[in-house]
């Protein structure tokens, strides 16, 4: 996976986290296994074999548990994997000649744009975020206190973050940018009690898998400009260089 991929530095990221977290553990079996040595000296009176044994063991113990204590790294991994099948769900869109860009940095922002889409009439954009809510049994929903929800969690300030990404895109551009929230494997709940798509005040929620169906139908009867869409393709790319 190279830069400007779907879910590249969140992958980054994840590594990043992972050697740290790894790192941590090390750092702490040291500590670990010098404790036990001291300890076993203080008790005995010198520094035995077996007082380097314990504290090596102890080193070990610290090693494996620190390395097991759950770590950011394990949910950056899970959302690249998340943007990668959401990349693989809005390819086919560039055949009916949509511009598709992925992981694009937002300026003095640390925010990223997870997905680009332009329209083929190069009229309008789509902006996708994916989230990777997947729990079992957690159904994402509206609730009747305005809040959109996954399980019992408020997502709704998350909902508010993709609608502020959506409105820096439109401040670049110029167009008009439809937000979109793509649910990786979740079970998006509609208003009609049945699994489909969510639309808060021009927000959308849905499953990722049914992106390509709910955007191939998006303003069919504005015909192509390769030339206007390539223009506004070449602005993005400008704007929102590739995330690093």
């Amino acid at each position: 996976m190279g830069k400007g991929q779907a879910g590249y530095s969140a992958l980054r990221r994840a590594r990043q986290l992972r050697r740290k977290h790894a790192s941590s553990a090390l750092k702490w079996a040291g500590y670990a296994t010098a404790g036990g040595g001291v300890a076993s000296s203080v008790a005995l009176g010198s520094l035995s074999v077996g007082s380097l044994a314990a504290g090596g063991a102890a080193g070990v113990a610290t090693a494996v548990w620190r390395y097991k204590r759950p770590s950011d790294a394990k949910r950056w991994f899970q959302g690249a994997a998340a943007e990668r099948r959401t990349g693989e769900h809005l390819a086919p869109l560039e055949r009916l000649g949509w511009v598709v860009l992925h992981d694009l940095s937002i300026p003095k922002s640390k925010a990223n744009l997870d997905h680009v889409l332009v329209h083929p009439s190069g009229k309008f954009a789509v902006y996708v975020d994916t989230k990777a809510w997947h729990a079992a049994r957690a159904r994402i929903t509206w609730d009747n206190r305005g809040r959109l929800m996954y399980g019992p969690w408020d997502q709704t300030p998350k909902m508010k973050t993709v609608e502020w990404e959506a409105s820096r895109l439109h401040e670049e551009t110029g167009l008009p940018v439809i937000p979109l929230i793509a649910c990786d494997r979740g079970n998006v709940i509609g208003p009609t009690g049945s699994p489909g798509v969510i639309n808060v005040n021009g927000t959308y929620i849905l499953r990722s898998d049914a992106l390509f169906n709910e955007i191939s139908r998006m303003d069919p009867l504005n015909g192509p400009d390769r030339r206007t869409a390539d223009r506004v393709r070449k602005t993005i790319e400008r704007k929102f260089p590739v995330a690093q």
